[in-house]
């Protein structure tokens, strides 16, 4: 990166997203750097330094999930690897194959090692009290057990600044989900964490979304949601995946991140301050169902529905509405490319007969493109 080249290793996915107009993790951190603590201290005084400390974790213990997202694969989601494992896979389906699948934590045979050494290198010479942000990818984070050695581990060793980021679907039994987000709310009072960011992958509202991210439950989704509102250690964002099966009804979650929001208080006590506004983030999807294959007529009128939905309140949001427009620029200058277009078809017709689902009943819309 240095040299102005991207690295093939763990690079791909940032790489994609940059390329296609998005914001990616990468940028997304880099962004934050204007608060000094996130830069390891070694950086200070060489902005060439390679060996630093981190002050931002992020880690991704397995594939463990309870979903089966059309845009997904087997690397992120041991359901998809399991309907793989009992139907055959779907090729047209993005799969990083090998790459990812030798890494999942039940065909590694040093992951309770490289767990075991994760916890402690954080334990030593106070590298834990370095750590400014640790973030909790899945998979289904609430659904391992190293979600809670990672809570036990920061009850610990946790300090005042720290800020815990979970990505989630939010589709946890909803008693199961409470019990955690109390031990969050505990470790919030004994100061062993500034702050909970958790952010909950939603794409649009209504059944296309149940469609897509197979396995939702959309009333246990909103019922998790919302016992975050107001909650002033907890700051809340949703992160959307723009995709062709979504955008038509992206609309109706941008209003319901509205609603949320006009209800939701500035909370201020003796020790924070901060707005509780939600965010709203979002990637284009790069796989079969990406809405670059489609005439930009397509999604045009959702497209500028929700562009004149998103608010402008605060330079994050018009950041993303930005960002947004980006993407709905982008997708104005396509055309149909009708054998993508069948491949999806193709991709939907298999999930259906896996998953006793129906695309034509569901998106209307899609099956009318044939010329």
């Amino acid at each position: 990166m240095l040299e102005g080249k991207w690295p093939y290793e763990g690079c791909q996915y940032c790489k994609t997203v940059e390329e296609s107009g998005g914001l990616s993790d990468r940028q997304l951190q880099l962004g934050q750097l204007e608060n000094s603590s996130l830069i390891p201290p070694e950086l200070h005084s060489n902005s060439q330094e390679v060996k630093v400390s981190p002050t931002i974790l992020e880690v991704w213990f397995s594939n463990v999930c309870n979903m089966a997202c059309v845009y997904c694969g087997p690397h992120f989601s041991s359901r998809w690897e399991d309907e793989n494992r009992r139907h055959g896979k779907i090729f047209n389906i993005e799969d990083h194959g090998d790459e990812y699948s030798s890494r999942l934590s039940q065909k590694n045979p040093h992951y309770h090692k490289m767990v075991k050494d994760l916890w402690a290198f954080l334990a030593k010479d106070d590298n834990a009290k370095k750590i400014q942000r640790y973030h909790i990818l899945g998979g289904e984070p609430f659904l391992v057990d190293e979600m809670d050695q990672s809570i036990a581990f920061w009850a610990r060793y946790g300090h005042p600044d720290l800020i815990i980021s979970v990505i989630t679907n939010l589709n946890i039994p909803h008693e199961r989900f409470k019990k955690y987000i109390k031990k969050f709310e505990l470790l919030a009072n004994k100061n062993k964490i500034w702050q909970l960011q958790l952010t909950a992958s939603l794409d649009c509202w209504g059944p296309e979304q149940e469609y897509v991210r197979y396995g939702l439950d959309l009333s246990l989704w909103q019922k998790n949601f919302e016992y975050l509102l107001n909650k002033p250690w907890v700051s809340l964002s949703v992160n959307s995946v723009i995709s062709a099966l979504t955008i038509k009804s992206l609309p109706q979650l941008v209003e319901k991140i509205n609603e949320w929001n006009l209800n939701q208080q500035d909370v201020v006590d003796e020790w924070r301050s901060y707005s509780n506004l939600i965010q709203h983030t979002f990637i284009s999807s790069m796989t079969s169902d990406t809405p670059y294959i489609f005439s930009g007529s397509v999604f045009d009128l959702a497209f500028q529905k929700t562009i004149n939905l998103m608010p402008t309140a605060t330079e994050i949001q018009r950041n993303h509405k930005q960002l947004m427009e980006g993407i709905c620029s982008k997708s104005s200058m396509c055309q149909n490319n009708l054998d993508k277009i069948n491949e999806l078809k193709n991709v939907l017709t298999q999930l259906d007969l896996r998953r006793g689902t129906n695309w034509q009943q569901t998106f209307p819309w899609l099956e009318q493109i044939k010329d």
